[in-house]
């Protein structure tokens, strides 16, 4: 990523200092270079003394250093319907670290909850970071009134509700933010947590949500599983999502519509009809936990191709877990060695868009399409990339033809399975430097003549 783009994510925040405004961009040009590197080691003396006057300064603030990458995100989103993928993630820094105003958890880890949403493409291509809300362990605001907040925050950006879908995992099953939901006119996908009281009517006895789970198929797929095990895996991540071996198993999608009764001392209206959709295993494996999702919706489900859009949407979900990824380990955030919540958060707001160009990245190398490389990289990085790769590429290179050569750039070997963060983002700033000296050859013109005299 240039200069120029970087100006585009970060340029343009309002501290009321333009110095500020300034330092912001080239702390991220600096630190893109080597973003899983400690700050000490990715900066000169000059530059590290200004990084931690800047995280410091009582006028920068993470949501004025985020802004103008929210703004770009909204560009990038404009004339498609986007997923808006909300979660939150705990970062936890070492128990002696001393930082003021952090929570800490039941073995004394200092910790930071940040609750963000990442706007990603329906073809799952990430678009970048919509909103940030941190917390600790104790917050201020129940969960539900804390993803509304969100949601709020998200309706003022002016994508239109009718072009975002919101997609939460179970911790959004929860009454009012669905009736929060529904009253707004904003499109969702959220999973399932709590068996439910349901609203009886003349056709349906059923009385809980478990009960009147659709049991007739409107599709069946077959999809890859990959194994979880428990080496890697506390007892609260296998209770929720048991152990299991690698197979193929074959998923069933069934659809409905219930409506959900209030229970008592919750606010909304008394009752809500609501879209379902389930997904279950056929014939799982003995022995093994078969897959069932539960989902709520607010979008049609009269067909089969509208309920298995459903399905891939809140799939889709899954890259945000890769974001986080990309954060912890290819920012290495929870290593930054800062003394205070409010400059942690303001590197958390730095790093946000690093992030996402390296989740950018790691999509680009794992797809699998024959989409032409030219949606990839543009015509100069292709032409440098033709004469520089260590093999040569097709004739008519795909996207993942040219993110591999871009990976082997950073030291990738093919043996070696699919590339990491930081080979990957290696490799891409070694094109950028070679094509920047191509554009400077190429600008100069044939070489001339000089008196050695």
């Amino acid at each position: 990523m240039g200069q120029t783009d970087w100006a585009q994510e970060l340029g343009g925040g309002f501290f009321g200092d333009a110095r500020l405004s300034r330092r912001v961009v080239s702390l991220a040009e600096r630190m893109a270079r080597r973003p899983d590197a400690s700050f000490p080691k990715a900066l000169d003396g000059a530059e590290l003394e200004a990084a931690y006057r800047f995280f410091n300064n009582r006028k920068v603030t993470a949501q004025a250093i985020l802004a103008p990458h929210v703004r770009a995100t909204v560009g990038r989103a404009q004339g498609e319907v986007m997923l808006a993928l909300h979660d939150t993630t705990t970062f936890s820094f070492r128990p002696d670290g001393g930082r003021e105003g952090l929570g800490r958890d039941q073995l004394g880890t200092q910790t930071l909850h940040a609750h963000v949403t990442l706007a990603v493409g329906t073809d799952r291509t990430p678009l970048g970071v919509l909103a940030l809300r941190t917390h600790l362990g104790k917050a201020a605001t129940t969960e539900h009134e804390r993803w509304g907040e969100q949601v709020e925050a998200l309706d003022d950006l002016g994508l239109g509700r009718s072009a975002l879908v919101h997609v939460m995992d179970r911790e959004a099953d929860d009454y009012e933010l669905l009736a929060h939901f529904q009253a707004r006119g904003n499109r969702f996908v959220v999973r399932v947590q709590h068996d439910r009281i349901l609203v009886p009517n003349v056709d349906d006895e059923h009385r809980r949500l478990w009960e009147a789970l659709p049991a007739q198929a409107v599709e069946t797929r077959t999809v890859p599983l990959s194994s979880r095990s428990k080496t890697r895996r506390g007892s609260k991540q296998r209770q929720v999502h048991p152990d299991r071996e690698e197979r193929a198993a074959k998923l069933a999608f069934g659809a409905g519509r219930v409506r959900l009764r209030r229970r008592s001392g919750i606010q909304g209206p008394p009752a809500l009809d609501i879209n379902i959709v389930r997904v279950w295993e056929m014939d799982p494996p003995q022995g093994e936990a078969p897959v069932e999702w539960v989902l709520f919706t607010s979008e049609p489900i009269d067909t089969a191709s509208q309920v298995s859009q459903v399905v891939d949407w809140y799939r889709t979900r899954w890259v945000i877990e890769e974001y986080f990824k990309a954060l912890k380990t290819g920012c290495a955030y929870e290593k930054r060695q800062l003394e205070s919540r409010e400059a942690l958060e303001n590197a958390l707001a730095l790093f946000l868009p690093i992030a996402w160009q390296l989740l950018r990245l790691r999509t680009l190398a794992r797809d699998a399409s024959d989409k032409p490389a030219t949606e990839a990289l543009p015509a100069s990085q292709l032409a440098v990339l033709q004469r520089v790769a260590r093999r040569p590429l097709p004739q008519r290179p795909t996207v993942r033809d040219v993110m591999l050569a871009v990976a082997a750039l950073g030291g990738h070997l093919k043996r070696n399975g699919e590339p990491g963060w930081i080979t990957l983002w290696r490799g891409y700033e070694e094109l950028l430097t070679l094509t920047a000296g191509w554009d400077l050859a190429r600008s100069a013109g044939p070489p001339g003549t000089y008196d050695q005299s």
